[in-house]
């Protein structure tokens, strides 16, 4: 497998598979994922971990997480949990049909909060601790900076807040994303937040990569090619609404 997005050498040792990265998350984490609607949310280790929930709940052991996002994702991160009956809690926002489903007929605790408020309450303590961070990435400089995905969302806060850390590397995410994001680090909690030094179109007040300790960091997905499983899940889920009992074809 290659790995030459990953060019911190001390990281390379930390490269599994989903199964085995999944294996990390325990029943009743709090778990803040990557994403923001469509883009930049984690594939392999949620269809893992859904896969993980749903051996656990058929033999009778209740599995659960409590799962944190920057907004809506796809059906490899909501809907494959939702399914699988291994979201205790979400927020802030959701459109998976399955999941809706579950919070309207209270399976689900949903908390509905507006977006740009969720960052600050989970960095003042409001929402609890958050246990893992699973984090969609282009590549790891030498230097073990992160080179962010199409969408950054609650990112940055996630990767601070999280006890560990796990990483999807998406080699199918175009490389010359690096540069473009700007990642603000010179924000503070009231009464010592001061204004967000932007003034014209063009400024850029932060930094192009994520920081992130090292030693948070307890595993490695890496995506070679564009995200193929999730077209094969897909039509498996068909396959099982198609042969549920009160569903037509």
């Amino acid at each position: 497998m290659s790995d030459d997005r990953i060019q911190c050498v001390r990281l390379k040792s930390k490269i599994m598979s989903a199964h085995d990265a999944a294996a990390l998350i325990q029943s009743g984490a709090t778990v803040g994922m990557s994403g923001f609607t469509g883009s930049g949310y984690p594939k392999a280790v949620p269809l893992a971990l859904a896969a993980r929930i749903e051996t656990a709940n058929a033999a009778g052991t209740p599995f659960r997480v409590r799962v944190w996002t920057g907004a809506s994702t796809g059906p490899e991160l909501d809907g494959a949990l939702a399914r699988s009956n291994g979201i205790e809690f979400r927020l802030p926002y959701n459109s998976d049909p399955i999941a809706r489903e579950k919070i309207n007929r209270g399976e689900m605790e949903y908390f509905d909060m507006h977006l740009s408020q969720v960052a600050p309450m989970a960095w003042q303590g409001f929402l609890g601790p958050l246990d893992v961070a699973v984090i969609e990435v282009t590549g790891i400089r030498a230097d073990g900076s992160l080179i962010p995905s199409s969408s950054v969302g609650n990112n940055k806060t996630w990767l601070d807040r999280a006890s560990r850390v796990i990483l999807e590397v998406n080699r199918w995410q175009n490389p010359a994303l690096e540069g473009m994001h700007d990642i603000y680090y010179g924000t503070a909690l009231p009464p010592h937040r001061v204004p967000i030094p932007l003034v014209r179109p063009d400024d850029r007040i932060g930094e192009p990569h994520f920081r992130c300790d090292p030693d948070k960091i307890v595993a490695l997905r890496l995506l070679t090619r564009r995200f193929t499983l999730w077209w094969r899940q897909r039509r498996k889920l068909k396959r099982l609404e198609i042969g549920s009992p009160g569903r037509s074809a």
